[in-house]
């Protein structure tokens, strides 16, 4: 039977089977898309990761379904200090077999593609798939695991465990995406976008604005603007030419960071 443990301190969901593992495995590994990754790190930096470990069964497509609002809802509130990462549950895969699974079953715009996975499938969940990991904080602790392989196996109403958690976590170690101070407001529009859309900023104060674009593994897409604005409101238009996804306006005012999460809708 699935069992729920809730901590006091923080109020964070796992779900368990008898032995199961309470913290995740480091890796260090270079994605799909040429971006390299250190789990440890990203987690020490106040991330929270969702990890997939698939095969092309249908329960594996269902589950990454299952999953797909309530990612796009985090990242909206979160932007990528929420990331999904997917990957098969042996080596033998490739790069290309697994764009195919993701971009035929509608995830490109949430996940980020490993071709790797064997070794934390086995450690996470003994090769059960779909095999569901989420990993959060500095202590590199797992907020929720499921494989079917255990008495955990992964089900639809999990998500409202993981959306949970995750959210009790962030708003204990993140506030959110953040406004600058009170002397700032943003605004980008029109969203979703299709092929252009503007950012408008009002300030109270003078001062150094650096813009860019990012997907949600947090990769530079685009470099939108660095230069100092004045007092008053301050509006610029951008033309862009990506695919359909979930990204991220991150910038830094007076040394103060904000972002604002915008889709891609063609």
């Amino acid at each position: 039977m699935k069992k729920i443990i809730l901590t006091t301190a923080s109020l964070l969901f796992i779900a368990t089977a008898s032995q199961a593992q309470t913290t995740a495995m480091d890796f260090n590994k270079t994605d799909c898309n040429g971006q390299a990754h250190h789990l440890f790190s990203e987690l020490d930096s106040g991330n929270v990761v969702i990890m997939e470990f698939f095969h092309t069964c249908g329960s594996c497509i269902t589950a990454a379904n299952d999953m797909k609002p309530m990612i796009q809802n985090l990242v909206a509130q979160y932007g990528n200090k929420v990331r999904f990462y997917v990957a098969p549950e042996d080596d033998s895969e490739t790069c290309t077999g697994v764009q195919a699974w993701v971009s035929t079953n509608g995830f490109s715009s949430i996940a980020v593609p490993f071709d790797s996975g064997g070794t934390q499938s086995s450690y996470y969940g003994q090769g059960g798939m779909p095999t569901i990991a989420v990993a959060a904080g500095n202590t590199h602790q797992l907020l929720y695991l499921a494989s079917s392989n255990t008495a955990s196996g992964f089900v639809t109403s999990d998500t409202a465990i993981i959306g949970t958690a995750i959210r009790n976590f962030l708003d204990t170690t993140f506030a959110g995406i953040q406004n600058v101070n009170s002397a700032f407001s943003i605004a980008v529009f029109p969203n979703p976008i299709a092929d252009n859309f503007a950012i408008s900023i009002e300030v109270k104060e003078p001062g150094m604005l650096k813009l860019e674009l990012t997907n949600i593994a947090g990769q530079k897409v685009a470099e939108l603007t660095e230069e100092n604005i004045q007092t008053g409101i301050w509006r610029r238009n951008f033309p862009i030419s990506l695919s359909n996804g979930i990204y991220l306006v991150k910038g830094e005012f007076n040394q103060k960071t904000f972002s604002k999460t915008i889709t891609v809708q063609q």
